[in-house]
């Protein structure tokens, strides 16, 4: 990946419009989709800190797992919680619910000096040894949060020209394994590769399928009428992970669900999310009535985002009543 970063301007335009021409997509897309693969191919495999990540979310289903046809422009990065001075089983001790809030707030701090001081210097000089043109800081609006500006040579004005990556250190990385991650470019023109793919920690698939699941659970309880920004996205990924074999293995696994909300309720317990009712027999995944309308509009406005077969809403909300059903039969 590192000669086609520095590759010339006509040559990118060349194999990232080609890409784009076979695949039905905007070369914009593909052009962030490989920097998204080699950003993740230089914190892996090039930096300080590489033994210490895990890479886990929506953009792992697309990339790694091929369960959605989603393009997310994001990369949620897990950090061991053992290089914010943390031991291993120091986070899992037990604390009242206002002992925790505060072991919480010193967490995201000690991310922050984390992000500021180690994570970006290192990773700047990383990137610094394969590419000239690029600029790294921490988000203004979110100290957890890096962007990753790239050498940009396609523009659209539903894509932003840098690749946001969401660092937490309270989320679980067990299951997880190294997996091939390969940029659409290199799919199309592997010979035009050295090194076609990389080799990403990644979480497992079955585990983040109990993580959308138990998203939708809390949504489903939620009263006050309101949908987060672009929470549709997770309803998508789970109609399509039950369309996989990956629903298969997470059913084979409801030990992994109940460690999931056993974690969530630890670290971000919420009283009306009933992480408690988040089993076999209670889950709940679809959405309320009030919120069904703003959710289908939402869905509609991250439609430009899927590539492939675009579900209806109708057939979003029917898969999730069937898989609501079957869990009651567990």
């Amino acid at each position: 990946m590192y000669r086609i970063a520095n590759e010339t301007s006509s040559n990118l335009r060349a194999i990232f419009g080609n890409t784009a021409t076979r695949r039905g997509i905007s070369p914009a897309i593909i052009e962030k989709d490989f920097w998204v693969c080699f950003l993740l191919e230089v914190l892996f495999h090039h930096s300080k800190y590489s033994k210490h990540y895990a890479f886990k979310g929506g953009t792992s289903l697309s990339k790694v797992y091929k369960a959605i046809e989603r393009f997310s422009e994001d990369i949620d990065l897990i950090v061991d919680w053992r290089l914010l001075g943390y031991s291993l089983t120091q986070p899992w001790e037990s604390r009242s619910r206002t002992k925790q809030e505060s072991f919480n707030q010193e967490a995201a701090l000690r991310t922050e000096r984390f992000v500021a001081t180690e994570f970006v210097p290192s990773l700047e000089e990383s990137l610094s040894s394969f590419i000239k043109d690029f600029d790294l800081h921490v988000d203004p609006d979110d100290s957890q949060t890096v962007l990753f500006r790239y050498p940009q040579i396609f523009a659209d004005q539903s894509l932003l020209q840098e690749i946001r990556l969401e660092i937490g250190p309270l989320a679980a990385w067990s299951p997880s394994g190294d997996k091939p991650i390969t940029p659409y470019a290199a799919e199309e023109f592997p010979k035009a590769f050295r090194m076609p793919s990389t080799l990403v920690r990644t979480v497992e698939a079955k585990r983040t399928f109990w993580e959308k699941a138990t998203i939708l659970h809390r949504e489903a309880n939620r009263k006050n009428g309101r949908l987060p920004l672009r929470y549709s996205r997770h309803y998508y990924d789970l109609h399509m992970l039950c369309n996989t074999s990956i629903k298969r293995e997470a059913l084979e696994d409801i030990e992994l669900l109940y460690k999931v909300v056993a974690f969530k309720d630890k670290f971000f317990h919420c009283a009306w999310a009933k992480y408690e009712e988040a089993l076999p027999a209670t889950l709940r995944l679809v959405p309320p009535n009030n919120v069904l309308k703003k959710l289908e509009e939402d869905f509609e406005k991250m439609k430009p985002m899927i590539f492939g077969s675009v579900p209806s809403f109708e057939q979003i909300l029917a898969t999730l009543r069937e898989f609501e059903q079957e869990m009651r039969t567990r």
